[in-house]
């Protein structure tokens, strides 16, 4: 390879011809994390949340750290129903309730935490009936704790080797 110095022109049809590739990867199913900009298989659904981009897992409680307290209460209500649903659905993620909550306050290592609106009640704590909401125990909120794992080989794309 020789070492001439790279033209404008040469640079742009890089940049254009790496942005191809990348588009014709989400053609054959296969997403990019916006955050570690990792690639991940489309036909998982757990493996990236998307609010518009996608996060995967792994980045998920640097980016929800980030993103929450730029978001206005509405947006930040509805994007939490999504986010515990998500996470609840793909990854193991648990309600505390009672003791459990009292006993696990803070996020370990091993966790990601968020209080979330209760969507029994609508975040009043009370049900229609004026009893207590069972699910939030008159709350209003409920927390929702994940296993903070990092994601298996398995669920990441291998990089690309050249073909002999």
């Amino acid at each position: 390879m020789t070492s001439e110095p790279q033209s404008p022109d040469t640079l742009s049809r890089l940049q254009q011809d790496l942005k191809d590739v990348v588009d014709a990867l989400t053609l054959l199913g296969v997403k990019r994390c916006s955050t570690c900009r990792k690639f991940f298989r489309a036909s998982e659904p757990g493996s990236l949340f998307d609010y518009g981009e996608f996060v995967c897992y792994g980045c998920m409680p640097d980016w929800w750290s980030s993103i929450s307290p730029r978001l206005s209460v509405a947006e930040r209500e509805k994007m939490e129903g999504r986010l515990s649903s998500w996470l609840r659905r793909y990854h193991r993620a648990e309600i505390l309730k009672g003791e459990d909550r009292e006993k696990r306050t803070g996020p370990s290592q091993s966790e990601f935490q968020i209080v979330v609106q209760c969507t029994e009640c609508r975040g009043s704590g009370k049900l229609l009936e004026g009893e207590r909401c069972r699910f939030c125990d008159g709350l209003g909120t409920v927390c929702i704790a994940a296993p903070r794992s990092v994601l298996s080989p398995k669920d990441r794309i291998p990089p690309w080797e050249p073909m002999s």
